[in-house]
């Protein structure tokens, strides 16, 4: 008789809310303007929704320069710089603007910051295209650091403005922070952590202690799905990191009972539930 595995699947997979509301924008800009809507790089990192989006006339291109005239360019969850926004107004580019709401905060706070004349410091992967638009929105002289190392090393200041990426883990946030405070004498810090990504990376945590595997669902390419591998596998040796169902191998359930499967927030449902139908079929 065949032994059924256990799949348990936590509660906080699939979509987060920033790329729901992209996603919905999508549609919504397809099916008032029509195709092709343009993307400023991928608005999702996740290769098989990239292509499905594509197959409905979604085209990214790498600048304003492969905009059609009085197109329609879609600014993905992670936002921009401001200044792309005016260029693209001033050509007559349609925006359909899918900031994520909380990332908007980020560059409420910066603005803020730099209006006061305080100089700005941002806790962040400075590669990350949600980090350069917020440095976008801060002026100029402002400050990205990514470990605790980098924050000691910065030279003295008499104040700062601090804010987070928004997937950053939280736990290194508070060691970058407390190297910062070291360094400067007025530390005004806006916790801009996304609560949803807290609860999908506390959810998986939770789950990896539970369970004999697990997979974690999600483009190569995101950078937070790749964080949430790298922390769950520090729980759970027997972890994968998979972007389809067709990635999964039967060896690797060899005395497993019980499997859990955790996403990106840039995972859809669809590719959770394949691969979740995978699974059962072991």
């Amino acid at each position: 008789m065949k032994r059924k595995l256990e799949i348990v699947t936590s509660p906080h997979a699939g979509y987060g809310f920033g790329v729901k509301r992209a996603m919905r924008l999508i549609e919504q800009g397809l099916a008032c303007f029509g195709a092709p809507i343009f993307t400023l790089g991928d608005v999702i990192h996740n290769p098989q929704e990239v292509e499905r989006l594509r197959a409905l006339g979604v085209r990214p291109v790498a600048s304003l320069d492969g905009v059609e005239e009085e197109g329609t360019l879609v600014v993905r969850a992670h936002g921009v710089h401001p200044e792309l926004i005016r260029e693209a107004e001033r050509r007559g580019i349609r925006i359909l603007d899918a900031t994520c709401p909380f990332v908007r905060r980020s560059q409420h706070f910066v603005k803020q910051f730099g209006e006061e004349s305080c100089p700005v410091i941002i806790i962040g992967d400075r590669e990350h295209p949600e980090v350069q638009g917020i440095a976008g929105h801060a002026g100029a002289g402002v400050i990205i650091v990514k470990d605790a190392a980098e924050a000691a090393a910065l030279a003295p200041l008499e104040r700062a403005g601090v804010v987070i990426q928004t997937t950053f883990a939280r736990e290194e946030a508070e060691k970058i922070i407390e190297a910062l405070a070291a360094r400067v004498r007025d530390l005004r810090v806006q916790d801009t952590i996304c609560q949803a990504t807290e609860a999908r990376r506390e959810a998986a945590l939770e789950l990896a202690r539970r369970v004999d595997l697990m997979l974690v669902v999600g483009g190569k390419n995101s950078s937070n799905t790749t964080k949430l591998y790298k922390t769950v596998k520090g729980i759970q040796p027997r972890t994968y990191h998979i972007e389809t169902e067709d990635e999964i191998r039967q060896e690797w359930f060899a005395g497993v009972h019980k499997v859990g499967i955790a996403g990106g927030a840039s995972t859809p449902d669809t590719i959770i539930d394949r691969v979740e139908r995978r699974v059962n079929n072991f």
